[in-house]
Parts: C-alpha cells; sequence; structure tokens
C-alpha cells in the first residue's frame, strides 16, 4: 500500500514538473511574467513589431482633470520614449535583424502589444511628510508577445514602474512619467534577451 502511494505521488510530481519545464524560464525583469514559449524567440522570429502602448480603460489615481489632460498630451511622448528605449538596448545587443513600428506583421514576426492600466501622479505631501514610497508616481502597464503570423500568444507581462526616483524626489507627474517610459522600455528589452 505504502509502495501503490509512493508510487502514485511520484508520478504527479514528475508529470507536474515536466509540464513545468516545457516552457522557457520567467526572465524576471517584470513584475508579473508567463512564458508559453518552449524555445528561444531566436529560433522562429527575425522581426520585431511594436505597437503604440494604449491608455484606453486606464485609471487615472491622485489626478484631477487638468493633470488627466495634460497626461494625455503627453502619450505620444510616452509611446516613443518606450519603443525608443527597446530598440536602443535591442540593437545594441544585436537582437532581432529589423525592429519596426506600428506596422503589418509578417514573415518571422514577433509583436509587441501593450497598454497602460494605471498612471499615478502620487502626492508630494505624502512624500514629504510619510516617506518611505509613499505618495510616489509611476506607471503601471501590461501587454503581451504574440507570434505576428499566427496571432499565438507567446508571453505575457504586467508591471509598475516607479523609477527615475519617482519614490525619493518631490518631482511631478509631468518630470517622471517620460523617465519612467524610457525604463519600461529598457525593462521590455531585457525581458526579451532573456528570451531571445
Amino acid at each position: 500500500m505504502k509502495s501503490m502511494l509512493l508510487s502514485i505521488i511520484m508520478v504527479v510530481c514528475c508529470t507536474a514538473f515536466a509540464v513545468a519545464g516545457d516552457t522557457l524560464p520567467r526572465p524576471e525583469a517584470l513584475s508579473e511574467e508567463t512564458i508559453f514559449l518552449t524555445e528561444k524567440i531566436s529560433a522562429n522570429y527575425d522581426t520585431l513589431v511594436i505597437k503604440d502602448f494604449s491608455a484606453e480603460g486606464a485609471e487615472y489615481s491622485r489626478v484631477d482633470d487638468e493633470e488627466k489632460a495634460g497626461i494625455l498630451k503627453m502619450m505620444p511622448m510616452l509611446m516613443n520614449n518606450i519603443a525608443d528605449s527597446l530598440t536602443s538596448e535591442l540593437k545594441a545587443k544585436g537582437i532581432f535583424k529589423k525592429i519596426v513600428r506600428n506596422t503589418a506583421s509578417s514573415g518571422k514576426t514577433i509583436v509587441l502589444e501593450g497598454s497602460f492600466s494605471e498612471f499615478n501622479a502620487g502626492s508630494k505631501a505624502l512624500k514629504i511628510f510619510v516617506g518611505f514610497g509613499a505618495g510616489k508616481a509611476y506607471l503601471k502597464f501590461k501587454g503581451r508577445f504574440i507570434d505576428g503570423a499566427t496571432g499565438k500568444e507567446l508571453a505575457r507581462f504586467e508591471d509598475r514602474e516607479t523609477g527615475y526616483l519617482g519614490s525619493m524626489s518631490t518631482f511631478s507627474y509631468d518630470v517622471l512619467f517620460p523617465h519612467q517610459a524610457k525604463s519600461i522600455g529598457e525593462n521590455l528589452a531585457k525581458f526579451l534577451i532573456a528570451l531571445y
């Protein structure tokens, strides 16, 4: 009886390990990562298409109407900062033969689709009087990488960017968000480089 029970437990554990081992390991560049790839990106893809992030349905925390209008005006700059820093990091490492923005995908293409889920303008008062990260401005985002030909999801991610002195300074969101968008691109590059 004990040996039969032990055999069943071993089969269940080995099966669970085999299933978990089928996908590539998480790069650990972003806080939440789900990987569906079973082999490195370089085996099947030579082109990256970067789609502009969407802000549709995003939450605006600690943001009044005037600040929201300011954030909406800076969206093209945020998109450019993400795409430019991502492209720069990947090109520096020789990752992908071709990197393009907002074009139709064909051939051996992987597509980045993303969206902002929260714009938090922070609170100078909380930063000054409470400290320890309270009141920091941040951008929360999520997205995925898909196969350009089939639409099959290859990886999914979610993260919150508080970089560029987001919790340590009294800079306002309009100074911080462009730098944080640049950091998002850099972190996405680390994610892709690990999977390449």
